[in-house]
């Protein structure tokens, strides 16, 4: 059966009533229609069936933008291959050399790439559809099939363990949805009890850029895989209005250009596709998440007064410039106060000292004859260095007294006017470790092995040597407090211990940190020359891009994490609670017709649900989750229904689950539950769960009951107060 309707139906369709649409069409059709109704609905406005050039109004948030075709044949989706295109630049802005472009623009040549047979938008859920041809076995009654990494995927060791949005379900021959489960199940218990279990997990980032995320699953009733007709991934984003904010001001130095067209990207990806570009604080969208990055070398460049030094100034330019775009109400992340110690190392010595950070012992000299009449302090050896300058360029060494006053002449007699000398005890060691983190988490680490203890630095333009083989979670609890003290979330910094064999747990010497660090591939194992050597060999470059795109792609998840935790986490139930569907129940006396897409679709919404949730989702991300696993086509029909009863952009996560023993898995003590808990409605007498309730108290899960056939004004006040507000206060 094939279905399809002209690009302007959705108006005529919103014209009839859910009764004579259901009435109209049997089940099988219903269904069919059900899914082919959002491609209808996104040819308008991409979540409110609005045209795209109306503004949403309060809280109803825009929703990404869909490619799905709106045609459906038996479940085959006939939808673009991605969820949604790049967005691009501004025509003015400076452009990425073509073979940079061709590389960055390139489809995913990984192991999920090939995983994945396409993916569409049904809302604002990401659809996914899985070769379960390259899912493997692993242990037990479980599987395994890799799944991008720029998903948010469930990470041990924290709050971020049941954090992935990720749904699974069983796809039958008509294409409906069946819902497996529980998510976020342990995988001892996916492997020794199956029956739909699953997990959405990525390695640590401590593991580095190599981490990859998969998805870990059985079968409903432990059948053979080969026996399922599919499996569908449906992701919520979840993900707040994000941008990228251009500085057109400077010269191309292949920094930002690269970094910008990645970011598009990964927006893409991450389910924000309509990113908001701008170049101009005036521009900013309050309550919008930018990303940014800038270099100097003229990257950045604006106006200096007189007698102001271009190095000196920069920095403080730099976070002056995108401070303004805060000042509009844009979230900037990184912070641009961190920017004030990019290539700033005077900044960063009275940053270190006041927030008690370990260094060597430094000193700040303003002039030749200054840093004469100090050197009785001094403890030698010493490194001399330019602090503005970057990649080691320019350092000088001294041994001694008479060596320290020849070549601290040497550099102020080379200095620009005004610039000062960095003196720094040098710490005798063979290697330096440099660390990227995000957010206070290292992704990325190598060790910098200088040729010989006398060498002032062991970067690779100096003849360094790379080794890539570093304990990067065992230096994590220390870059984290580094990070915090520092009030620098994104860096690249540079740790070394005095000892040959160091214990990166203890607090090593801090040399520097830069918010806009590079990222280094790996060599291969094979190397033997200097690392600056192989950056001349084929394929460096890809490799190279291709490190940096997945620190784009952890920004953006960094963002995320972020945004997810401003608010609490409310689920909400749907049957009762924003659906009268005990009316249903009641009039078919819960036989098998009572859950049937043609019934559920005759649902009345609760009155005042909508408004309620739209003054709740201020103070909440608004969840629902509900049990219909006994329904027809449950996440299509409940989602389609949301959207004709005008919950449309008032919720940020749809979960439909078996029954009620899995919603626990998406819960936590910091969530919180409203639902009926009620059984029986097609009885006379519904009577509460009890049991589920008493399970829900036991494991400390808040909830707060709402009464069957009662309404939203019984539970706000409850509610308003959990969210740490009254109705007094707005709500």
């Amino acid at each position: 059966m094939q279905l399809a309707f002209p690009r302007n139906a959705a108006p005529r369709i919103m014209k009839l009533s859910i009764k004579h649409v259901s009435s109209l069409l049997g089940a099988v059709t219903l269904g069919l229609f059900l899914r082919n109704l959002h491609g209808s609905f996104e040819a308008l406005h991409p979540s409110t069936g609005r045209s795209s050039s109306e503004a949403p109004k309060g809280r109803r948030r825009p929703g990404g933008k869909v490619t799905f075709s709106g045609v459906l044949n038996r479940g085959n989706l006939q939808a673009s291959e991605n969820c949604s295109v790049p967005a691009a630049g501004r025509s003015h802005w400076r452009q990425v050399e073509p073979k940079d472009l061709e590389i960055i623009r390139s489809k995913p040549s990984g192991p999920w790439g090939a995983a994945i047979t396409n993916c569409e938008m049904r809302g604002e859920a990401m659809v996914f559809r899985l070769d379960l041809r390259k899912a493997t076995k692993a242990g037990g009654q479980a599987y395994e099939i890799p799944f991008p990494h720029y998903i948010v995927a469930d990470e041990g060791g924290s709050w971020r363990e049941t954090r992935s949005t990720l749904q699974l379900f069983t796809v039958g021959e008509s294409g409906w949805f069946h819902p497996m489960g529980p998510a976020h199940s342990r995988h001892d218990d996916i492997s020794s009890k199956g029956n739909g279990a699953y997990s959405h997990w990525r390695h640590a980032l401590t593991s580095g850029p190599s981490g990859a995320s998969h998805i870990r699953f059985s079968t409903p009733r432990n059948v053979e895989l080969g026996d399922l007709h599919g499996v569908a991934v449906v992701v919520f984003p979840m993900a707040p209005p994000m941008g990228w904010i251009e500085f057109a001001g400077g010269k191309k130095v292949t920094h930002e250009e690269i970094f910008r067209e990645m970011f598009l990207q990964t927006f893409a990806t991450v389910g924000a596709s309509t990113p908001h570009l701008i170049e101009e604080a005036a521009e900013t969208r309050a309550g919008t998440r930018y990303l940014w990055r800038i270099g100097g070398n003229g990257e950045f460049s604006l106006p200096l007064k007189d007698g102001e030094l271009y190095e000196k100034r920069m920095p403080y330019q730099i976070a002056e410039w995108y401070s303004e775009f805060e000042k509009q109400g844009g979230i900037l992340f990184p912070p641009p106060e961190s920017y004030k110690y990019y290539q700033n190392k005077v900044g960063l010595a009275r940053l270190f000292q006041e927030t008690k950070v370990k260094t060597p012992k430094t000193w700040v000299f303003s002039s030749f004859a200054e840093a004469e009449s100090a050197q009785g302090s001094i403890d030698f050896p010493v490194i001399i260095k330019d602090p503005y300058g970057f990649s080691s360029l320019g350092l000088l060494q001294a041994a001694d007294v008479d060596e320290f006053l020849k070549n601290v002449k040497r550099y102020f007699e080379d200095a620009l006017a005004g610039v000062e000398a960095i003196v720094q005890s040098k710490v005798i060691a063979l290697r330096e470790a440099r660390v990227t983190y995000i957010d206070g988490r290292p992704f990325h680490a190598y060790w910098r092995i200088r040729q010989s203890l006398t060498s002032a630095s062991a970067a690779s333009n100096l003849g360094g040597y790379q080794d890539f083989n570093f304990p990067l979670n065992e230096i994590a609890p220390y870059v984290e407090e580094f990070a915090r003290i520092t009030g620098i979330p994104v860096g690249g910094v540079d740790f070394m211990w005095q000892e040959a064999e160091p214990d990166v747990k203890s607090t090593p010497f801090t040399l520097e940190v830069s918010p806009t660090s590079d990222l280094n591939p790996p060599a291969p194992a094979s190397w033997s020359s200097t690392y600056a050597e192989f950056k001349y060999t084929p394929g460096f470059r890809t490799e190279y891009l291709a490190v940096r795109r997945q620190w784009t792609d952890l920004m953006a998840l960094a963002v995320i994490d972020r945004y997810r935790q401003e608010r609490k986490h409310l689920f909400v139930d749907i049957d009762n609670v924003v659906s009268l569907s005990m009316d249903r129940m009641r009039r078919l006396k819960g036989k098998k017709e009572a859950y049937s897409a043609v019934e559920v679709m005759k649902d009345q919404a609760v009155p005042g649900a909508a408004e309620a949730l739209e003054k709740l989702g201020s103070h909440f991300f608004i969840r629902f989750l509900t049990a219909r696993g006994s329904y027809e086509d449950p996440f299509n029909v409940t989602q389609t229904w949301l959207r004709m009863n005008g919950f449309t952009g008032l919720f940020d996560d749809l979960i439909v689950v078996d029954g009620p023993e899995s919603k626990v898995a998406h819960m936590s003590s910091e969530t919180l539950l409203v639902d009926d808990f009620t059984l029986g409605h097609e009885t006379e007498k519904p009577f509460q769960n009890t049991k589920f309730m008493e399970k829900l108290r036991k494991a400390e899960l808040p909830f707060v009951v709402f009464p069957l056939g009662g309404s939203w004004d019984d539970v706000m006040p409850e509610l308003l107060r959990q969210a740490g507000t009254s109705d007094d206060q707005g709500g």
